[in-house]
């Protein structure tokens, strides 16, 4: 009964041990960043010519055979050789993840400039609608003038026509009024000349009809003699 209920003792502590030990508990992730040594030949007996090659590193393959262990290759101006494990001819997924993610800010940082480069066309739009409305409004009010300035021009010459066209009327009147008048003085003249006769007509005929009742006086009064 002791040994049984010690057990139980035990079972509980360790339950609360462990219990306190999960609550302490925290989430966490293997590193994958390695740093791998180059040697100065193929294999781990040769001495290390670079404590280590951070993981992502570029290089450049010298010789790679299928199947060997070793990996001759080139970092900058050293030569070595890496466990061929560590080497791969396409680049690591963090790598990749790395160059996707500057990709991404770059084509994000490209759509925003692109962005404000549309706000700005549709501004420089915008101004320029108003500019061609403006303008258009100040071409028709330049056409309005135009065609007063037209009409204007066209009064002095629509006056000068109108004065030619009087010039050449009154010309026709004097020269008409002229006829008129050389008509009257011939008409005056032909009446003056008629009265003229018409006067030395009656004077002739006074003169004849006094002539002869003289000339039928003195015949009487020869016979009364």
């Amino acid at each position: 009964m002791r040994v049984t209920f010690s057990a139980l003792l035990m079972v509980v502590a360790s339950l609360s041990a462990m219990a306190s030990t999960s609550a302490m508990a925290a989430p966490g992730w293997i590193s994958d960043t390695l740093y791998v040594p180059m040697r100065s030949g193929a294999g781990n007996e040769y001495r290390i010519i670079h404590r280590g090659l951070k993981s992502g590193t570029r290089l450049e393959i010298i010789a790679m055979e299928e199947g060997s262990d070793w990996a001759q290759v080139r970092y900058g101006d050293t030569e070595g050789y890496i466990n061929s494990q560590y080497v791969v001819r396409s680049a690591p997924s963090m790598i990749r993840l790395e160059q996707l993610e500057a990709q991404h800010q770059k084509v994000t940082q490209q759509l925003s400039e692109a962005r404000q480069q549309l706000t700005t066309l549709t501004s420089e739009r915008n101004q320029l609608k108003q500019d061609n409305q403006r303008l258009s409004g100040d071409l028709s009010s330049r056409s309005e003038e135009v065609e007063r300035l037209q009409e204007v021009a066209a009064d002095p010459i629509r006056l000068d026509q109108a004065n030619r066209e009087l010039n050449e009327q009154l010309s026709r009147l004097r020269t008409e009024l002229n006829g008129v008048t050389a008509e009257n003085a011939l008409l005056r003249s032909d009446k003056t000349s008629s009265m003229w006769m018409v006067g030395a007509s009656i004077l002739i005929g006074g003169w004849l009809i006094g002539w002869l009742m003289r000339s039928r006086s003195g015949k009487a009064r020869s016979s009364w003699a």
